[in-house]
């Protein structure tokens, strides 16, 4: 993997914990304002960028996977995290949101195409 892509998954993640963690807990951040607007943009601008950024690169189609399968679980486990340690999302974010659900539903069903195509490179292989 380009040490580029790895900049970009690594600023992805820490860029998606940030507005997470300001969305569940904004008043521990009291000198910063993002509207509530502003924030559902740009963690809906984050997780569709991390679902397509690597679909149309050429690089190894294991990482690629592993990459999706990974940035899915964490965010997954982020929100639990923050719900369990008390936190509110001020968007409405939460595991009762079906919104939600449908982002890890997208991403189940990348990370099973990408799946396919690994296995179909490997037995071409």
């Amino acid at each position: 993997m380009k040490k580029i892509n790895v900049f970009v998954i690594v600023l992805m993640l820490l860029l998606m914990t940030t507005l997470l963690a300001y969305d569940f807990f904004p008043d521990l951040i009291e000198f910063i304002y993002l509207p509530k607007s502003l924030v559902i943009v740009l963690l809906i601008i984050i997780v569709f960028f991390s679902i397509f950024s690597n679909r149309f690169q050429k690089d190894n189609s294991r990482i690629i996977l592993l990459w999706q399968m990974v940035s899915t679980v964490y965010l997954f486990l982020l929100v639990v995290a923050f719900t369990v340690l008390g936190g509110i999302s001020q968007v409405g974010i939460s595991l009762k949101n079906p919104a939600l659900w449908i982002v890890i539903a997208i991403s189940i069903y990348e990370i099973y195409e990408q799946n396919k195509k690994v296995k179909v490179s490997n037995s071409i292989s």
